[in-house]
Formats: C-alpha cells, sequence, structure tokens
C-alpha cells in the first residue's frame, strides 16, 4: 500500500443513475465484485475471474476491470480470503451492490422463509466479511487503497438512506469515510441531465463526509458530469482520491 491516505466509499442511489460506472472510475486495477449483472457496459477493458478456478490474474494494466460475477455469500467470502493474502494487484475493490449481496446472505442464512430470529445470524455472518473487506486497505503490503460499496437508495421514515437492512445499515455508517448519494442534477441547456454525489446530510438524506475535504471544496455537492466528446467524467472516483491526498 502506498502512503496515500485510504478511501472507503458507500455510494448508493437510484436504479439507472450511474452508480456502477462512477464506481468504475475508482483507481485501478479495480476488481468488481457484480451481485447484479450491472458490469456488462463499463467502458473499461474487463476481465472474468472466477474464484473457484485459481488465483487472481496478473500482469494487470492500469486501468483494468476484473469482474467476478457473484451468484451466493459463499463465493464473497471465498473472495476475501484470496484478498486477504495480499496477493493481488487491485488498487480499489468495489461491491456491487450490497442490496443484492445481503439478499444472498440471507439465503445462505435460511431458505425457509427469514424470521425476526434469523437477523442475528445474518449480522454475524455478514459483519466480520465486511469489516475485513472494507479493512483491506489497511494490511500491511495490500496494494488496495479504495473500498467502494454499493447500494440501492430507499425511504425510510422519510429519509432517504442506502437499502440496507437491519442493524447492518447502522454499522455500515461508522465503517466508512463517506458515504455519497448520486442523484440526477439540474438540467442542462440541451436537455441533458448531469448526475451529482452529495456528501453532505440536508433534505433528509443520509449522506456525510469523514474527511471533510470533499464536503468543503464541493459545499456537499460533488458534480458527475459526463463529457460526450471524451465520455470522461468531471470528477471520477480516482480524482477524488487525488483531492483528499493533496
Amino acid at each position: 500500500m502506498s502512503d496515500n491516505k485510504a478511501w472507503r466509499l458507500l455510494l448508493f442511489g437510484d436504479a439507472k443513475t450511474g452508480k456502477t460506472s462512477l464506481a468504475e472510475t475508482a483507481p485501478g486495477p479495480r476488481l468488481i465484485l457484480d451481485a447484479e449483472g450491472g458490469t456488462n457496459w463499463l467502458s473499461s477493458k474487463t476481465i472474468s475471474w472466477n474464484p473457484l478456478d485459481g488465483p487472481p490474474p496478473t500482469d494487470l494494466d492500469s486501468n483494468v476491470s476484473v469482474v467476478v460475477q457473484v451468484f451466493d455469500w459463499e463465493l464473497i467470502d471465498r473472495i476475501n480470503n484470496w484478498l486477504r493474502k495480499g496477493e493481488h494487484e487491485f488498487k480499489s475493490v468495489i461491491l456491487d451492490s450490497l442490496t443484492e449481496i445481503q439478499k444472498q446472505a440471507k439465503r445462505s442464512v435460511t431458505d425457509q422463509g427469514f424470521k425476526i430470529q434469523d437477523w442475528g445470524s445474518l449480522y454475524s455472518l455478514m459483519d466480520p466479511v465486511l469489516r475485513e473487506l472494507r479493512d483491506l486497505t489497511h494490511i500491511p503490503g495490500s496494494p488496495v487503497e479504495c473500498v467502494v460499496l454499493v447500494a440501492l437508495a430507499n425511504t425510510r421514515e422519510d429519509r432517504t438512506v442506502p437499502d440496507i437492512q437491519g442493524s447492518m445499515a447502522r454499522a455500515l455508517a461508522g465503517q466508512v469515510d463517506t458515504i455519497g448519494y448520486l442523484r440526477p442534477g439540474a438540467m442542462s441547456s440541451d436537455g441533458t441531465v448531469d448526475r451529482e454525489m452529495l456528501v453532505d446530510a440536508r433534505q433528509g438524506i443520509a449522506a456525510g463526509d469523514r474527511t471533510k475535504v470533499l464536503r468543503r471544496t464541493f459545499h456537499g455537492v460533488i458534480p458527475v458530469a459526463l463529457d460526450d466528446e471524451t465520455d470522461k467524467l468531471s470528477w471520477s472516483l480516482a480524482e477524488l482520491m487525488d483531492l483528499i491526498n493533496q
């Protein structure tokens, strides 16, 4: 791991707001754990990896996304074991999405219908693994500098929050550096609508920035506009990491 400060981001928003596209701009090479099938349209070069067949691919270019199709919770646990060995080249690890991964974990706990008493088992199953994935940035010798947890948005008690159920939602909020809510921004003169990432709690939206850098620099709202000519975002996650480390 470099001397740069690591960054753990919980990125949430409604469906089709560009969460996966934004997550893809994290420093590469990156590992994307795809539980929703949203990686078919990535702009970066992609390589598939099946952890059941062996170790992660190596000799990766800086803008490569290594994609694992995640169909059950047991695969997440296996990937975590690979990553904690440190024998990989990933600068970023992306879970897309926690909303779907939690559903898979629930099926792992029971296939007989989820009951109130099962919530404790679910938390005990997920929390240690998610903490270890978050802490990949602190393992000596680990190349991981950025962990991005993606989730859908939901409305609870008149607040817009990540769609993560139970006590896991509260635990994750305290485990990350930034909670960013991705939403459509204002309509431009040509009729297009760009995106913006809110990193400051307002208007009943659960967002925040422990780094303080993003909140102060952008006054809580980071523009995420796509340049039609270059197909690049006005602010990528890699660029935001550079800003944090200035």
